[in-house]
């Protein structure tokens, strides 16, 4: 009995180990990525430009224009709602989850959710906060 708890015990410890981790299912530096966003809504498109510039500027993937020229499509998932919320007087507020595909649509790799809305400590500039929060969190990754 014993023997069997202390094989649960390792087997639970060693869980995130076992198999492929996030940070192997993200591209590698260099890897050529599309960045897509499927909404019309215009705050939603300012803040996928925003994410492409920052991307740009890490310099980790090469961003390309066209989803042909890239190896993986990043699509960009951005909801955007306004109005007076419990963090936010007004504006709008973003939310943003990330999912990093194959060219044949695989799914590789998806973000939490990342929330952002426009309040002091961000510049009321709830676009730019929700995108940093991305940045951290996938550079932290891929370290």
């Amino acid at each position: 009995m014993k023997a069997n708890i202390l094989i649960i015990a390792i087997l639970l410890l060693s869980l995130p180990y076992i198999g492929i981790s996030q940070e192997t299912a993200l591209p590698q530096k260099g890897s050529k990525v599309y960045v897509a966003n499927e909404s019309k809504n215009d705050e939603s498109i300012q803040a996928t430009n925003k994410l492409i510039d920052d991307l740009k500027e890490w310099a980790h993937w090469e961003i390309k224009s066209t989803k042909e020229s890239a190896d993986f499509i990043l699509k960009a998932d951005i909801k955007t709602s306004t109005g007076v919320t419990l963090t936010s007087w007004g504006g709008t507020s973003y939310t943003m989850v990330v999912q990093i595909t194959n060219k044949e649509g695989k799914s590789l790799w998806e973000s939490a959710q990342y929330k952002a809305s426009p309040n002091g400590t961000n510049g009321f500039n709830a676009a730019n906060a929700v995108v940093k929060k991305f940045m951290r969190a996938v550079k932290k990754k891929i370290k």
